[in-house]
């Protein structure tokens, strides 16, 4: 019963994999793109700070949004091709069985730490949207991004999800 059930678990896993995969791709696009903005606002507000005394106003507030943009929609496509940093000096000495075991642990881990994130961004989104918060230079309602930075955590979730259920195959082998 067990090994169907795991079965059952991997193939779910990678049909959900190609799809979790294509959209932090696009996300990740969209991320690029941000940044892209980000060095042009930039550009562009040192340039009539410096040549035109004319500074963009509210720079600050903008390259906030825009960060949380860059950030958040590319932070699932970074675990998607293992971008993070990874120390393995103690691991990697480990048996096979014994890093198995220590990558399930920690795919648990990491799984339920961004789940409690993405839990509490979404209370976040909602208490921003029922006050109306908005940025001070522009009044730029700030849920919207809110809903980005919940987007982004909910699509690492579901990486760490599909690699959790990887990693219990890959013990479960060994």
């Amino acid at each position: 019963m067990g090994v169907i059930v795991l079965r059952w678990l991997q193939a779910s896993a990678r049909h959900a994999e190609s799809a979790v995969i294509q959209v932090s791709r696009v996300l990740n696009v969209i991320g690029v793109i941000a940044v892209g903005m980000l060095m042009l606002l930039i550009t562009l507000h040192v340039l009539g700070r410096e040549l035109f005394n004319a500074p963009i106003t509210g720079i600050t507030d903008i390259c906030e949004f825009v960060m949380i943009i860059a950030v958040y929609c590319a932070v699932a496509y970074c675990a998607v091709v293992r971008g993070h940093i990874s120390v393995d000096l103690i691991v990697s000495r480990f048996s096979e069985r014994g890093q198995a075991i220590t990558d399930t642990v920690t795919g648990f881990g990491s799984l339920a730490f961004f789940s409690l994130v993405a839990w509490s961004a979404t209370s976040h989104v909602l208490v921003s949207h029922a006050r109306g918060d908005s940025s001070l230079t522009w009044s730029i309602v700030t849920w919207p991004f809110r809903i980005v930075l919940l987007i982004g955590i909910v699509m690492l979730c579901l990486v760490l999800l599909v690699d959790f259920v990887h990693l219990v195959a890959r013990l479960v082998k060994k």
